[in-house]
């Protein structure tokens, strides 16, 4: 079973990326030379097309890791402003350094700590908002088997028409066929994504894409009655 990962696949994707800017360039070389988390050159590029069509200004970000992802939305997006949350704290150093060093940074909030406690105090916090206060985007990028809990709280605090995006649903493939060592060290990850990907399909009120590419991904979208 072949993945885009693999290569030669991911090298040919990654020869046809170009690089929003040589800043970014510089610091996915950066991140990828420390073998930091990073997204996927082809997850950045649905990425960059989803918010180049949809606009948003209110974007939502669960897991930093050292800010590359954050930064691409600040930059792709102007007008954007960007809350992450992340509690590793080596990656919140790193994070809190590339922001601090862009003027990019300045749109963007990083909130420290686990992210299930900060979204249910935005769930209390945004209980009665106005639409202007809530996310449009949504990008889910972190512990994996907390996908649902993440995803049920999101929803609580966005728009009707918001967009949200969960990464590495695929699990390297283990999603698939979950064989070898890493896997079964995985497994509890491996379990709770089939558990949230059956129950996004059985959601009638939402509208799902899987995409297989880069480590997978899904895209959400509220169906919302006229």
């Amino acid at each position: 079973m072949k993945y885009v990962r693999d290569i030669p696949f991911k090298e040919f994707v990654d020869s046809h990326h170009r690089a929003f800017d040589d800043d970014l360039a510089k610091l996915r070389r950066s991140n990828e030379d420390e073998d930091v988390p990073l997204i996927f050159t082809e997850t950045e590029e649905i990425l960059g097309l989803l918010i180049g069509l949809t606009h948003p200004v209110r974007i939502l970000e669960i897991g930093t890791a050292y800010g590359y992802s954050a930064l691409f939305f600040a930059k792709k997006l102007p007008e954007a402003h960007i809350t992450t949350i992340e509690r590793n704290p080596v990656m919140v150093e790193a994070a809190r350094a590339a922001f601090s060093s862009r003027k990019e940074g300045e749109r963007i909030d990083l909130l420290i700590g686990d992210a299930a406690e900060i979204l249910d105090q935005f769930v209390c916090d945004l209980a009665d908002a106005d639409e202007s206060e809530k996310f449009d985007f949504v990008f889910i990028d972190a512990a994996k088997s907390h996908y649902k809990e993440f995803f049920e709280a999101a929803e609580k605090i966005c728009i009707k028409d918001a967009l949200i995006v969960c990464d590495n649903i695929l699990l390297k493939g283990w999603i698939v066929e979950a064989e070898g060592k890493e896997a079964k060290r995985h497994r509890t990850s491996i379990k709770y994504m089939k558990k949230f990907l059956e129950y996004l399909r059985e959601r009638d009120d939402l509208e799902v894409s899987i995409l297989t590419g880069a480590d997978g991904l899904a895209i959400i979208r509220f169906i919302n009655e006229q």
